[in-house]
């Protein structure tokens, strides 16, 4: 089994990625783990290096080079030769049967399975993290996506953090170098065209941090909506209704307010009065979607237990009400910048093939 891990500017997470990594309860000696760094600028590879000392089984591999994820990922498989490849993600750490229980999976499948996963069990560091967390595990967030499901071992599309048998990855030939992000979704796309399967099995435990603040999750699923069209434009079949649906809907709240000012300057007072009306409709659904939402989720997380991992600011938890309003705004930092990546995406150049 090797292990690849990318980095960036991680300093907060990897020394706990990584100390899960070197724990796990896989035979030591058929596990190397291989970390490449896309060009830190903080202890990142300061603290890799010192697992690295302490754990022969663990390359770093850190030039000061800028490179992307999925760029990173392929310099560690390449470099690698076992047979199954397991990829994590330096934002989250493993549990520790993380490998037991994917090689089991593998072992136990068909033999056209070339990946195995688990769901993501998201958790937060902040208050609003915790409230990210909640919000992307809710359809309403996130809609059909995988993150929001129930089952627990299903033939699926995708699986992030996935375990590869390594003849597949080299068959499809490994992540695309230009999908920055969605590179997971991308290349499990290719391995099922190629015939293979894909397996989640929610035994196969991995925990992601989700990000601290309204900016960063908004900046993340900007980056998201961005990659969205890339990845469509190079593999049309992977487009989705939900895919389309934030940016769908900021377009038509654009365009209800642009007709209702217009209709305003032109003293057009009926036509005015009905677009008012369908947009006061449109935010207000919105709201009382969200609202309603938000309020399953974080009930369902009261019911479920505390959130693990969640640093509580004061040592006090957010009441029912001020959880529910957090979520609320999360929602919006999801929807307003997977809409806004997904239109920005529909602007770039598209990618000339080869």
């Amino acid at each position: 089994m090797d292990v690849v891990i990318s980095t960036y500017d991680e300093e907060r997470h990897v020394g706990r990625c990584l100390d899960a990594v070197l724990a796990q309860d896989y035979p030591a000696e058929l596990v190397r783990i291989w970390l490449v760094d896309g060009g830190s600028r903080d202890r990142t590879v300061a603290i890799a290096d010192e697992r690295a000392a302490a754990d022969q089984r663990l390359t770093v591999i850190a030039d000061g080079q800028r490179r992307a994820l999925p760029t990173a990922l392929n310099l560690a498989i390449r470099l690698s030769t076992n047979d199954l490849v397991a990829k994590v993600d330096a934002h989250g750490y493993p549990e520790r049967d993380f490998l037991r229980r994917a090689v089991a999976v593998l072992r136990d499948g068909p033999s056209d399975v070339a990946c195995v996963g688990g769901r993501p069990r998201q958790h937060g560091d902040t208050r609003f993290g915790a409230a990210a967390a909640l919000a992307r595990t809710s359809h309403f967030g996130v809609g059909d996506s995988g993150y929001a499901g129930r089952t627990e071992h299903a033939f699926v599309d995708t699986v992030q953090c996935g375990v590869y048998r390594r003849a597949a990855l080299e068959r499809v030939g490994l992540f695309d170098p230009d999908m920055v992000y969605g590179e997971d979704e991308e290349l499990n796309w290719r391995l099922r065209r190629a015939g293979y399967r894909i397996v989640l099995d929610t035994s196969i435990g991995f925990h992601y941090l989700a990000r601290p603040s309204w900016r960063a999750v908004f900046r993340q699923y900007y980056r998201y909506g961005r990659a969205r069209v890339r990845v469509c434009r190079a593999h049309h079949g992977m487009l989705r209704p939900r895919h389309l649906a934030p940016a769908s809907f900021l377009l038509a709240l654009v365009g209800l307010a642009g007709a209702s000012a217009c209709a305003s300057r032109t003293h057009r007072a009926a036509c005015a009065t009905g677009t008012r009306a369908a947009l006061a409709v449109a935010v207000l659904a919105y709201s009382a979607a969200a609202s309603l939402s938000a309020a399953m989720a974080v009930g369902r997380a009261r019911r479920d237990g505390p959130v693990p991992d969640t640093t509580v600011v004061g040592g006090r938890p957010d009441g029912f009400p001020v959880m529910t309003a957090r979520v609320m705004a999360c929602f919006g930092a999801l929807h307003a910048g997977y809409a806004l990546g997904t239109l920005r995406g529909v602007l770039d150049r598209p990618r000339r093939p080869g």
